[in-house]
């Protein structure tokens, strides 16, 4: 999300290991995560900073969603 990295995202599926290419014909889809040069492969990792903005930008998300569309701490 803009607020939380500054980047504009873009709304694509080709990303290549994306299994939401298969069903994005059929219904909405909204996938989401980290980007590393390592993904699907032995060793792969990340860095604590990634996982904490991926964290941060989930969080954000929920909050605007139950902002939306209620719950049980809608406000």
């Amino acid at each position: 999300m803009r607020e939380v990295t500054g980047i504009t995202p873009t709304l694509a599926t080709d990303g290549g290991t994306s299994d939401a290419r298969f069903i994005k014909d059929h219904c909405p889809v909204v996938e989401f995560g980290l980007l590393t040069t390592t993904i699907h492969k032995t060793d792969e990792h990340v860095s604590i900073a990634d996982l904490e903005q991926l964290t941060a930008i989930y969080r954000r998300f929920i909050e605007i969603y139950f902002k939306t569309f209620g719950g049980a701490d809608a406000g």
